[in-house]
């Protein structure tokens, strides 16, 4: 059984490829707007690192964004996954957001971020206890095993 990370996948890869949902661990939206700038909206299974007790739900950080665009995307988000915002630092988490974590919903989170906020999107995808068919039926150019 195998550990390992899907990387720099397009939302059309992930779109057109079903995976085991059931041994997903981690998703990560990364929307990148420039050389310099860019987004990034994630999902962890066990929850996402929020102060010392993880809370159930997505997070967000944006780097290099202007204010009004991060607060644009926030409500955008929070508009599809709705959720209580709640903020630590430079990252906005939506607790108890409605999150799907197939891929159709991942790669169409992924597709609505690119067409309102004309960026490029790439999506990771962390699985757990993968088969080695699995592992080879998957993403394999875009692979990195975890140990």
């Amino acid at each position: 059984m195998a550990r390992v990370l899907y990387w720099h996948l397009t939302p059309q890869e992930v779109l057109a490829k079903p995976y085991p949902v059931g041994k997903l661990l981690h998703w990560e939206i990364r929307c990148i707007i420039s050389k310099e700038s860019y987004s990034s909206i994630y999902w962890f299974k066990a929850g996402v690192p929020y102060d010392k007790e993880p809370i159930l739900g997505l997070a967000f950080y944006a780097i290099g964004i202007s204010k009004e665009l991060e607060d644009e995307m926030i409500e955008f988000i929070h508009g599809k996954v709705g959720g209580r915002l709640m903020r630590r630092g430079e990252r906005t988490f939506f607790a108890d957001a409605r999150i799907g974590i197939d891929n159709e919903y991942v790669a169409g989170f992924a597709l609505s971020m690119e067409d309102k906020f004309d960026a490029r999107c790439e999506i990771w995808l962390e699985f757990d206890l993968l088969s080695d068919d699995e592992v080879k039926s998957l993403y394999t150019a875009k692979a990195v095993p975890i140990a």
